[in-house]
């Protein structure tokens, strides 16, 4: 940014979130957005581009249900910040963006992708080894950090939920088909791990104090604490950011030239000045107008 007040605010909205790889400001709903030049598909070589450029279509694949303000449905069709980059990437490249919203849990887009029913999975995904085995991952494009939501009555004396909430007694919720099961596994190995299909009965889990706490990345927790203040009585977040969640796209293993073209993308939305605009649009000016209190703590 160029002045020092909006690097001010950028700064503080690292807090739970920051910035790696940046994009550009989009338009409307079903609308694509502006590109300084597109890429021609008349010399393309390699096969994987090459296929997408005689169909004319980039093919996304996303998880269906809504993740504000990563996506979200509104009565014009989905926003946010993943949808805004997935058509200006498929603008640059010179051809019609198409989106697919049937899968059922993250680990279903990655699937779709694996399997060639999409070209590229950009749906907040984190980049996981499990998940690198099936598919290729660009480099991150955002990182999140892991968050413990905790009940207060049922965990009082959890200083450091990270730590304290580490033994058999205690019952971790996560959302089923996302990485963060596999998060409580690797970082609270002797804490009995609950998946959910249900993100909403898994926080009234948590309020209720049939679970102990849940497991999220920073940006999912920030959304709902901003949603259920008057249940933050309840609940306290504890922020950990040693423990990155890194978000990048991923392409089938074998589409090479795909992959190392959404690397150079990235790249470049970063160097032509696009990515602090969308970052400012989805995150910066949303927290300006949203209502609601900060994080409570954070390591």
């Amino acid at each position: 940014m160029s002045t020092s007040n909006s690097g001010s605010r950028l700064k503080g909205a690292r807090l739970t979130l920051c910035l790696c790889f940046a994009l550009s400001a989009a338009p409307a709903p079903g609308q694509l957005p502006a590109s300084p030049s597109l890429a021609s598909c008349d010399r393309v070589l390699p096969p994987d581009l090459q296929r997408i450029c005689e169909r004319g279509v980039l093919r996304f694949a996303r998880y269906g249900g809504e993740r504000p303000p990563f996506f979200g449905r509104t009565t014009g069709g989905w926003v946010g910040f993943d949808v805004d980059l997935a058509r200006d990437m498929a603008a640059r490249m010179g051809v019609r963006y198409e989106e697919s919203t049937s899968a059922r849990s993250f680990d279903e887009v990655v699937d779709q992708v694996a399997s060639g029913g999409a070209d590229i999975a950009l749906s907040k995904l984190s980049a996981t080894l499990e998940r690198a085995l099936r598919v290729r991952f660009s480099r991150p494009y955002l990182t999140v950090y892991q968050a413990l939501l905790v009940n207060r009555l049922a965990a009082p004396r959890a200083t450091d939920p990270f730590r304290d909430l580490n033994a058999p007694k205690y019952s971790i919720g996560a959302l089923a088909g996302s990485a963060y099961v596999g998060y409580v596994r690797t970082n609270l190995p002797r804490a009995e791990v609950r998946p959910y299909t249900d993100f909403d009965l898994m926080m009234a889990d948590v309020v209720k104090g049939n679970l102990y706490a849940v497991l999220m990345d920073s940006a999912r927790a920030d959304t709902w604490r901003r949603a259920n203040a008057e249940q933050l009585i309840q609940v306290r977040t504890t922020i950990d950011k040693t423990r990155k969640d890194p978000l990048a796209i991923a392409v089938a293993w074998e589409h090479t030239h795909l992959l190392a073209w959404i690397d150079l993308y990235l790249e470049t939305i970063r160097a032509d000045g696009t990515a602090e605009r969308l970052y400012e649009k989805w995150f910066i000016n949303r927290r300006r107008d949203a209502s609601g209190p900060s994080e409570e703590s954070s390591q």
